[in-house]
């Protein structure tokens, strides 16, 4: 058994190639031939590296000899099998043989560089893909896991209650772009006709953050808020004379835009529209009234999102 290693010129990526031709291949092929049309064939040839791979490839090629008189011409490369053609020998003149092995060995040289192309195009496109992909992650806000929401608003009770005031909420990440929303918010404003007015409360819920623009995110949320209700000159509250404190709940939904300033920092406007859970009677001097039903606010704020 006998091979034969010869350097391909640059424009075949500086490959190496090796043939090997066995004993019984030789009764049927013309060995030094063999050695040297299998690399003139290939010299056109241009097998690019594998991925991560370092160094110039080595295609090895395999001439196996078969009882029938035929040729099996495998490639391997790096201990790799890349395919085989199978030639007819038998009665064939050995440098005609030669020709013929050396024409299989190119075709299977053509057949690996497409292979080699076609992966190397794949990778490089999937590490484009990657590389798109973090520079938009670095360049868009970031996500969570905490982050602090403050917010100037102005909220109504249409016909009973107008109210301005601030929120600071927490945003908690849960999985993804869901979240969980804990807040406080203070308010201060009148109740019809003319009674002054303090809300406190503490709200909780859910809300999701979908990406319009690399910029710019619609965020939805639910929450559910316990409030207590300060009315000092009231004559009447909850049916109780001289009481000037009471509470309610409010359930409501709200739909925020949200604005990239920052990788930390968000600006955010915001509606908010839901109920008041729990009516509140009150009397005045003049009259008796009801608080409660639809709610609705309007919000200016920023996000902080704390690096990481």
């Amino acid at each position: 058994m006998f091979s034969f290693a010869l350097s391909l010129n640059a424009r075949a990526a500086s490959a190496s190639v090796v043939v090997e031709i066995d004993a019984a291949a030789e009764r049927v092929v013309d060995p030094r031939s063999a050695r040297r049309l299998v690399p003139l064939e290939l010299s056109d040839v241009a097998v690019p590296a594998g991925s991560g791979v370092r160094g110039a490839p080595v295609l090895f090629f395999r001439v196996l000899g078969r009882a029938d008189g035929s040729l099996r011409v495998e490639l391997w490369e790096r201990g790799e099998y890349h395919g085989a053609r199978t030639l007819s020998g038998a009665g064939a003149n050995p440098q005609l043989v030669a020709r013929r092995v050396a024409l299989a060995a190119a075709e299977l040289g053509r057949r690996l560089a497409r292979k080699r192309e076609a992966q190397l195009a794949r990778d490089e496109r999937l590490r484009r893909s990657r590389e798109a992909r973090a520079k938009e992650q670095r360049e868009r806000t970031q996500d969570g896991p905490i982050a602090l929401r403050s917010e100037l608003a102005l909220a109504a009770s249409p016909g009973k209650l107008w109210l301005f005031g601030q929120r600071l909420d927490g945003e908690l990440s849960l999985r993804g772009p869901l979240r969980l929303d804990v807040g406080g918010e203070l308010w201060a404003g009148s109740l019809t006709p003319d009674l002054r007015t303090e809300l406190e409360g503490v709200s909780l819920g859910p809300a999701y953050r979908l990406a319009l623009t690399r910029e710019l995110d619609l965020d939805l949320g639910l929450q559910a808020a316990a409030l207590l209700m300060q009315v000092p000159k009231a004559r009447l509250l909850d049916g109780l004379v001289d009481q000037n404190s009471s509470w309610s709940a409010r359930l409501a939904a709200a739909a925020r835009l949200e604005l990239g300033l920052s990788r930390q920092l968000r600006a955010v406007v915001g509606v908010e529209a839901g109920s008041l859970l729990r009516a509140v009677p009150y009397s005045t001097a003049s009259a008796f009234e009801r608080l409660g039903g639809f709610w609705w606010s309007g919000s200016l704020g920023v996000v902080f999102t704390p690096p990481r």
